[in-house]
């Protein structure tokens, strides 16, 4: 279950929550994902929101409808996710980070070294 917070749409916390699922083996690739319906059974939303969300997948070419079978996840999904995730740390996390670190004197020495 997502415990869903106000800072970001309901649909994008829904993909962040499937790529988090992709990344930990719970949706195999090449296997069926849930459907729009019982996505949004399983979590308590309207079915509109799920299907926003999986076109977003499908944008991100993780995931992609077979007639008759439903979504399933594509064979790369694991390795896309964990690219876009890469890219999104680089551009966003490390640069709040290294603020943070400047703004209370932590070297990265010391951050080697907590790390460790």
């Amino acid at each position: 279950m997502i415990e869903f917070s106000d800072n970001k749409p309901i649909y994008r916390q829904i993909v962040d929550h499937a790529c988090n699922l992709i990344l930990n083996g719970s949706w195999e690739p090449g296997a069926r994902v849930p459907s729009v319906r019982e996505l949004a059974a399983d979590l308590g939303v309207n079915t509109r929101t799920v299907l926003k969300a999986m076109e977003e997948l499908q944008d991100m070419e993780l995931i992609y409808s077979r007639r008759g079978m439903g979504y399933m996840l594509s064979e790369d999904a694991p390795g896309k996710v964990k690219e876009q995730l890469r890219k999104d740390f680089f551009a966003t996390t490390l640069p709040h980070l290294e603020a943070e670190m400047k703004m209370l004197g932590i070297s990265i020495d010391e951050l080697i070294e907590a790390m460790k």
